[in-house]
């Protein structure tokens, strides 16, 4: 996994740095209650799911293909489940979550409607799914999703519509120049 190789340096590197922002824009927008059930898909090294620990007593789990990444976030955050998978088959029960999130994770995801219906399984009647990735110009995102084959980037119109298309209401958006957060919800 192209991840794993960047782990050890992964929080402290340009690319951990790079996701500091869309970090802080999801976390100004997440709405997260003590004793919810948490899921980063695609969590890296657990930053996001400690900042959230750290403000709300939560049960935090995390997903992501990086098995070296998944190491050091169970070191991170001994008191969540951390597991190596696939966001197109997530390991958790129906409606067994409050909040799904994926922050800088969503445009790698090679079945990203896959991940929809998965996100709509795993959440519970009235949950909360959170997007937050980059938002690029038309040109910069066709370099991108052409010559990257991991690279799924798309609009903050295109996602709001694919997700929608999935069953869930928009909540709201919140964008800037660089960073697009979606706040979804399962209707109850």
């Amino acid at each position: 996994m192209e991840f794993d190789n960047y782990a050890d340096n992964y929080d402290t590197g340009f690319m951990g740095k790079g996701s500091g922002r869309f970090y802080a824009d999801l976390i100004k927008e997440i709405e997260v209650k003590d004793g919810d059930a948490v899921l980063d898909v695609g969590c890296g090294t657990g930053t996001v799911l400690s900042f959230i620990g750290r403000q709300k007593r939560i049960r935090g789990f995390g997903l992501d293909v990086s098995e070296n990444m998944i190491a050091i976030a169970k070191e991170k955050n001994p008191n969540y489940q951390f597991v190596s998978g696939d966001c197109a088959s997530l390991p958790y029960a129906d409606e067994s979550m409050n909040v799904v999130m994926a922050c800088m994770a969503y445009h790698h995801f090679p079945d990203q409607e896959r991940f929809r219906n998965e996100a709509m399984r795993v959440l519970k009647p009235g949950g909360s799914l959170y997007i937050s990735d980059p938002r690029f110009p038309l040109i910069v995102r066709w370099i991108f999703n052409t010559f990257f084959k991991d690279a799924g980037f798309r609009t903050t119109k295109k996602n709001r519509m694919d997700f929608e298309r999935s069953g869930f209401k928009t909540v709201s958006i919140t964008k800037d120049v660089y960073v697009q957060v979606l706040h979804f919800t399962k209707g109850k």
